[in-house]
């Protein structure tokens, strides 16, 4: 298991921008079973939704994600998902200033945003022209998809089957 830190800095701590309600996930606690809480002045029912707590399990991006790009560190695209949805609203300005394939600018994009994008490696700039549609298909070796081929191992389709159908031929 891989840990990351993830840091929240704000220029003033009175005034800042954070979307409890856009990454809510399901309460497993006593909303599940409907519980009362009778803690407050007026007993209610537990909230289905709560906000994450300080640990998020994300799986890390793999080869056979559709969201993999050839980068050695790239984020997942839930993870971002999350953090630009808790930290901004429609229309913000999102920066990366280590953009690599550029996974914020594609999120911040889908999630109603403008982003900066900043990447001193071109070959990783042109695939994030690619992931922003911002590039014909002819204007660099890196605009097109990455060709992933692989094959499948320990599938049930690769197992071989007690049973035979043919057709017959008359």
């Amino acid at each position: 298991m891989l840990f990351r830190s993830i840091l929240l800095v704000v220029k003033d701590p009175q005034q800042y921008t954070f979307n409890a309600d856009a990454i809510a996930v399901e309460a497993r606690t006593g909303a599940v079973r409907k519980l009362i809480d009778y803690r407050k002045s007026v007993p209610t029912q537990y909230s289905p939704k709560k906000v994450p707590g300080n640990v998020w399990y994300i799986p890390r991006v793999r080869y056979r994600m559709p969201e993999y790009e050839d980068h050695p560190s790239q984020k997942p695209e839930a993870l971002l998902d999350r953090i630009i949805a808790a930290s901004s609203n429609e229309g913000d300005l999102i920066l990366d200033p280590f953009s690599g394939v550029f996974t914020t600018c594609a999120v911040a994009k889908r999630l109603g945003r403008k982003s900066i994008g900043i990447e001193v490696d071109h070959s990783y700039y042109e695939v994030g022209l690619r992931r922003l549609g911002l590039t014909q298909p002819a204007d660099s070796n890196y605009s097109h998809p990455l060709q992933k081929a692989y094959e499948r191992r320990n599938s049930r389709d690769s197992a071989p089957s007690l049973f035979s159908v043919t057709e017959d031929a008359t």
